[in-house]
């Protein structure tokens, strides 16, 4: 996984990765455009649910935007994903928040196993004090059902 100047977390905590096949011609754009504008739509309301939990307690809540308006460029992104980098191979997203801080790459690279190429979907996170890790081990259970939805809608 890339690290952009100024995105890397140094150390982490939790780190997991989930790949798949893409068509040819899938560039990491088109693959992080794909993961975050196809969600299903129970993740939204997840997340709403998540974000009233969590305001009272200063932690940051999640913008709401249409998928067409989702930006993969710098600064751009949708939901947690802002967008840190961008290059032909891969989108780094992430953010940084007083619990923990995250780093999302969707990287498109040819399989190793063959022809064609696969798209993986990798988390970076890092807890910043105690309740970054209660938080993060709370959410889990969700984090790895969200990221394997996304990535079930990707491979159909």
């Amino acid at each position: 996984m890339v690290q952009a100047a100024g995105a890397s977390l140094g150390s982490y905590d939790h780190v997991d990765a989930v790949a798949v096949d893409l068509p040819p011609g899938t560039n990491a754009e088109g693959f992080a455009r794909l993961l975050m504008s196809n969600r299903p739509r129970w993740t939204g309301r997840l997340m709403a649910v998540r974000d009233r939990l969590v305001a009272p307690f200063g932690l940051r809540v999640q913008e709401r935007a249409p998928a067409q308006d989702t930006r993969i460029e710098p600064g751009g992104g949708k939901g947690p994903f802002r967008v840190l980098e961008v290059r032909e191979d891969e989108i780094l997203c992430g953010d940084d928040d007083k619990h923990l801080d995250f780093r999302a790459s969707f990287a498109v690279r040819p399989r190793a196993d063959g022809p064609g190429l696969e798209g993986v979907c990798t988390t970076v996170v890092r807890f910043n004090r105690p309740v970054g890790r209660l938080y993060f081990r709370l959410i889990e259970p969700f984090h790895h059902l969200i990221v394997a939805s996304m990535i079930a809608r990707a491979a159909s």
